[in-house]
């Protein structure tokens, strides 16, 4: 594990967005996004700033001393649910758990998670319970493109609020459109925001996931 990705680790251990950690170290979001992505390596005293702040030892932060197998985890973090058609609103109580999925080849395996739908606005592209299987926008370095699953987040008041939706670029702005057979769940929302409010494209969706229990055998 390269120190991008342990800067990232950290950070989702420690249930940090960017913004929270960058306002813990004094530093902009754009500055953690440059971390995670390797496109810039921070200074040893932000290192230490950035162990302090998520719990870590700041000589695993530096050169992976003591760092955890990752074979004795397995599958990806569940990080949240999302009502795909509207904006739910994201809790600290949320118990995260790791589901059998494997990580997708294509991608950096560190910036890989899953997300939960809650309800049938997405049920075009997945039902009530199925899992999004996504990569962190800043983790591997991509950004999003017309017609990508995305999941967004809204912070409004110091509330953030999580939707997924498609990304589609029409008439020269940005839109969010539900893919839903639902006649309540048609309408796009323009991705922008106010002085109230930040509208961010957080995650790009690069696969879904769906529980199978096993059928239990009736006796005879």
């Amino acid at each position: 594990m390269e120190l991008n990705q342990r800067i990232f680790k950290a950070r989702s251990d420690a249930k940090m967005t960017q913004e929270q950690l960058a306002s813990a170290v004094g530093k902009t979001r754009g500055a953690v996004a440059q971390w995670e992505s390797g496109e810039v390596r921070p200074r040893h005293s932000t290192l230490q700033a950035i162990a302090q702040a998520t719990d870590k030892p700041l000589t695993w932060l530096l050169n992976g001393v003591g760092e955890e197998p990752t074979s004795l985890r397995s599958g990806l973090e569940v990080v949240g649910e999302v009502a795909a058609g509207m904006w739910k609103e994201a809790t600290v109580r949320f118990e995260r758990t790791y589901e059998p999925v494997a990580v997708h080849p294509d991608y950096p395996g560190y910036g890989q998670r899953l997300y939960r739908v809650s309800g049938n606005s997405i049920n075009r592209i997945a039902a009530n319970g199925e899992y999004l299987h996504a990569i962190e926008l800043h983790a591997g370095g991509i950004e999003p493109e017309n017609g990508d699953l995305v999941i967004v987040r809204r912070l409004q008041h110091g509330l953030a609020e999580y939707t997924a939706k498609t990304l589609i670029w029409e008439s020269g702005r940005w839109l969010l459109r539900p893919e839903s057979t639902d006649p309540d769940w048609q309408a796009d929302i323009e991705l922008t925001g106010d002085g109230d409010t930040e509208i961010t494209v957080t995650d790009i969706v690069i696969a879904k996931w769906s529980p199978i229990e096993r059928r239990r055998k009736i006796p005879r």
